[in-house]
């Protein structure tokens, strides 16, 4: 599942139709286009456990390959949104 993820957030950065920081200059990439939005729907699967809680050991199969993972919001139980972020820029989660 790592590999997927890492596919389709590769595949972003070199996508020539994505443009960096697409969505109106908030740093947050537009989930209209199909890749984001798929690599979007894996990070849930991939980053969130059943349980609802955080997969760390998963965050850092994608820091270990150059896409940092970051909390976005959050409440008194931890992380309601995270980010992962591309060159082009973030994929938001959650």
């Amino acid at each position: 599942m790592a590999e997927h993820v890492i596919s389709l957030l590769k595949a972003i950065e070199t996508c020539p139709e994505i443009e960096e920081r697409e969505c109106l200059n908030t740093g947050y990439l537009d989930e209209c286009h199909p890749l984001i939005q798929q690599a979007h729907d894996a990070a849930m699967d991939y980053l969130i456990k059943d349980t609802g809680e955080r997969n760390y050991s998963h965050e850092l199969d994608l820091e270990d390959a150059g896409f940092r993972v970051f909390c976005l919001e959050k409440d008194g139980f931890g992380w309601l949104t995270g980010g992962i972020e591309t060159s082009k820029g973030v994929i938001a989660y959650g």
